[in-house]
């Protein structure tokens, strides 16, 4: 079968639906007529009457008849939208002057991860995304869609796809991870921005605004214009009961957008940024909100946030300006902190996790998603709320829990069967019996829906009338040991992930929190899917850690959880039950920031039959200790095959990307992680016990040779 029709058929059997495309000749010029001056060079369809495969995708026979017969060499191209099942590409470009691959970081910084779904490399370097909108709900086909350099191709929209060339010289390819992937379903917030129907004009999403690094605006002035405007209409209403008239709006939300926004050209008024555009907008607006148009507007009682205790929403001042608007307690004195307060023994240090977790901390812990953070918080509040300091005394984290109280567990992804199941997997009946009196748990989904507890209104933070009926059940709860929520962007209204100031005002209201309930509060995060695959120490689990500097160094405490490094976990599948690489049984964690002395140690965690992260720290570092090793006989047994495979048409090689490298021949039958196989042969090599040599003189294949067997390996410096 031809290769062209191999992957016809390929993508036709994922559901789309396929045509031949124009390719790219030896000198860069398009197979079309037009040639050397063609505008999209291999990268628009072949057939004249290609606009039926919009509606219909062509079978069997019609591909076979393409790819075997006239189009053999074409490229090839997939529609989007319904004839494909609905799916869409969103094309992330990364070619030169292009800021795709940051727009799109950013993009789900502000939101959440993408789901681990079909995609390809295209042959300028960018990626193809691939999900599927829900049946009757079309995605638009457009460019910049996103943010800058991140288009979407929805409904009438078409893509280029492996193995076709490109003008580049490049090919598109699917990266062998990707290959047997399905097609995940679009998440919520991404398909409120691509959807066809989208009103645009009431969402100012993160690619909408750009600050300096002083935090002043020089792009997407005009978002924000828009979301000032509104941001005051809805604290007036909120807390007035009235809407303003068009003067009174200006008045108070004209200043902060002068204050805040940068003018290109000589004024703000020559950028068309100016009060004349502000005012016309401010009328549009409250059009709209006499109107009962303004969704914004929609489940806000007149005059409902009069009295909002914490942060309130009406200070009139800048958040990026005020201290006064993080939350205060009560008035001190300078004086009554004096040096005499400090004098004698200090109290000892107390923990809600031995050495792990300081008690009365707020926190972070953060994962990829997937990796199971929200069943290792359930299995903590679990313990916490039915072990004891006697005969049921629990582990987590890597630690003892060694502070018991009730736990209040927030979570705003799971239902309550979803948590019930979970529950049910965790610690046994006495356990679960135990903890009856101490452990709430309130599945947000199931209880009216996630709520948040902050909000940017008028370009401020404050808190919502939500978080102060939370602070007082919680209040009068009393005796609680440890708070969960879970996670926190369905918790925040505002760009936690990107504004420094919100993530200042969210750990502010936290620590005033911890303080007022006298427990732990943590708070579940995710990291960016970047650079989270590849952590191996501690620093670099704090930096993947998604969001400004100001949401990681404002909390007092953060865990990290990462996946474990591929070459430890093949190691752990040879040397133990049960586990299998790269499904992501095998896991690491650690402290990764602390304002106090806490045990910072990575520990290892491997996935349990019920799904939950297990700690067997002592267990896996014996093995992977052992695994960079090789006794005296291991040794004289690898020795004796260099020198067998010496006498075969088949010598080791010191080449890694070959099937005759010696260090594959040691991860795969000595269980070496890569690197301590790497250490080995060079220091083999640096000290003349083997060489790199021709092997047959003909071929000038060279191949590894012993020169000499070692008679104490054990001494050598090999692995450190």
């Amino acid at each position: 079968m031809a290769e062209k029709l191999k992957w016809a058929k390929y993508w036709a059997s994922k559901g789309f639906s396929v045509v031949p495309v124009h390719y790219v000749l030896d000198d860069g010029s398009c197979s079309c007529s037009r040639g050397s001056e063609c505008d999209s060079p291999g990268k628009h369809p072949a057939p004249s009457r290609w606009v039926k495969y919009q509606k219909e995708c062509a079978n069997i026979d019609q591909l076979e008849m393409w790819f075997e017969g006239r189009f053999k060499n074409y490229n090839i191209g997939v529609v989007t939208g319904v004839v494909s099942g609905n799916v869409f590409a969103v094309d992330v470009d990364i070619a030169e002057g292009k800021a795709g691959q940051d727009t799109l970081d950013d993009l789900c910084m502000a939101n959440d991860d993408l789901p681990v779904t079909f995609e390809q490399r295209t042959g300028s370097g960018g990626k193809h995304i691939f999900l599927r909108a829900p049946e009757g709900q079309t995605v638009i086909t457009g460019k910049n869609v996103l943010g800058d350099g991140v288009d979407t191709r929805g409904e009438g929209g078409f893509v280029v796809v492996a193995p076709s060339n490109h003008k580049s010289g490049r090919n598109y390819s699917i990266d062998d991870w990707a290959k047997n992937n399905e097609i995940d379903d679009c998440p919520d917030w991404l398909l409120e921005i691509v959807k066809t129907d989208a009103h645009r004009y009431d969402s100012t999403t993160l690619q909408d605004k750009t600050t300096n690094m002083w935090g002043d605006l020089v792009d997407g002035r005009e978002g924000y214009m828009v979301q000032l405007i509104m941001g005051t209409i809805r604290t007036w209403w909120a807390t007035k009961g009235v809407l303003p008239t068009v003067e009174e709006l200006i008045e108070d939300a004209w200043p902060t957008f002068e204050r805040k926004a940068i003018a290109r050209g000589s004024s703000l008024a020559h950028d068309n940024r100016g009060i004349d555009q502000f005012t016309r907008k401010a009328q549009y607006q409250l059009k709209r909100a006499h109107n009962n148009e303004l969704r914004i507007l929609h489940g806000v009682e007149p005059a409902s946030e009069q009295n909002t205790n914490v942060g309130s929403l009406t200070s009139g001042v800048s958040r990026s300006e005020s201290p006064s608007q993080t939350p205060t307690t009560q008035g001190f004195r300078i004086t009554d902190w004096g040096m005499k307060r400090y004098a004698g023994e200090p109290p000892e240090m107390e923990w809600l996790i031995d050495g792990i977790l300081p008690r009365r901390v707020p926190g972070l812990l953060s994962a990829i998603g997937g990796l199971g953070k929200s069943f290792i918080l359930l299995d903590l509040a679990m313990k916490v709320a039915g072990g004891d300091q006697g005969m049921h005394q629990e582990t987590a984290l890597g630690g003892r829990v060694v502070h018991n109280g009730k736990v209040v567990f927030f979570g705003a992804e799971d239902s309550a069967n979803s948590m019930h199941r979970r529950i049910a997997s965790i610690g046994g009946p006495n356990l679960r019996d135990r903890a009856a009196d101490n452990l709430f748990v309130v599945p947000m989904p199931d209880a009216g829906g996630p709520t948040p507890l902050i909000i940017n209104a008028m370009g401020q933070y404050g808190v919502t009338p939500a978080f102060e009926e939370i602070r007082k059940q919680l209040l009068e709860i009393g005796d609680i040991a440890l708070i969960i929520i879970d996670p926190l962007q369905a918790f925040a209204a505002a760009d936690i992930n990107t504004d420094p100031a919100a993530g200042q005002y969210w750990w502010s209201l936290m620590s005033h929190l911890a303080v007022e309930t006298n427990a732990n509060i943590i708070i579940a995060h995710h990291m960016r899917k970047d650079g989270a695959f590849n952590i191996t120490k501690a620093t670099q689990a704090r930096e993947a850690i998604r969001g400004t500097t100001a949401l990681v160094d404002g909390a007092r405490w953060a865990y990290g959880l990462w996946a474990m490094n591929e070459a430890d976990e093949l190691v752990l599948a040879q040397k133990m039950d049960n586990i299998e690489a790269g499904v992501g049984q095998c896991a690491q964690g650690a402290v990764v920031k602390t304002n106090d002395q806490c045990d910072m140690h990575i520990r290892s965690f491997i996935r349990g039959e019920t799904g939950l992260l297990m700690d067997r720290t002592m267990e896996v570092s014996t093995i992977l200790d052992a695994s960079t090793k090789l006794d005296r006989g291991q040794t004289r047994a690898v020795f004796e095959e260099i020198n067998r495979r010496w006498n075969t048409s088949e010598p080791f090689s010191m080449a890694a990307n070959t099937t005759r490298s010696l260090q594959a021949y040691l991860h795969s039958d000595y269980g070496m992680p890569k690197r301590a196989a790497k250490s080995y042969i060079e220091a083999w090599s640096t000290q003349g016990f083997i060489e790199s040599t021709v092997h047959d003189s003909k071929t000038k294949t060279k191949g590894i040779k012993v020169i000499k067997a070692p008679d104490q390996p054990q001494s050598w410096s090999a692995y450190g």
